[in-house]
């Protein structure tokens, strides 16, 4: 009677194992797929001012859109949403600023970014909450961009993101 009780649980966890290992790799290559996914975007063209009101208004823009929320409030160290002792993987906000371990964007890459929450490449960012601006005007996008441009360089590298 034991024998067939260890058999018949050794079945179970033996099915167990194999369903997990099985939803992992579904996810897996969900996420996977959806991470290099290229789109197709067409990018407008705006006009970054340069003058200190428009400054003002980026830089309220960047507050109560949460730019600074997860990029820290020097845009360079953000906020580590996972690190190394989850097991989900490490994803940090990335440095915005033009240090060392930070970016190198144009006028389009900015707009790339903030409408679409795409990199250079076109592939998603990880986390880039591109709803909370894609809608703001183009005033509004060409202040928070001419805002973001000035913003001291600060030498940060964040960790590498894993999933």
């Amino acid at each position: 009677m034991l024998q067939k009780i260890l058999k018949w649980l050794g079945i179970f966890l033996g099915s167990v194992a194999v369903l997990l290992t099985i939803f992992y790799a579904v996810v897996y290559f969900q996420t996977e797929s959806r991470i290099n996914k290229v789109y197709d975007v067409s990018l407008q063209t705006l006009t970054i001012p340069d003058d200190p009101t428009s400054y003002i208004l980026g830089k309220h823009i960047a507050d109560i859109r949460g730019c600074h929320g997860c990029h820290g409030a020097n845009l360079a160290k953000g906020e580590v949403f996972f690190d190394k002792k989850t097991p989900t993987g490490v994803l940090a906000a990335s440095n915005i600023t033009s240090g060392k371990g930070g970016i190198s964007y144009t006028d389009q890459d900015w707009i790339r970014a903030l409408r679409h929450g795409l990199g250079k490449d076109n592939k998603p960012l990880w986390f880039m909450p591109s709803h909370e601006i894609y809608h703001i005007s183009n005033q509004e996008m060409g202040a928070l961009i001419g805002y973001l441009k000035k913003q001291p360089s600060v030498d940060h590298t964040a960790p590498a993101k894993s999933l």
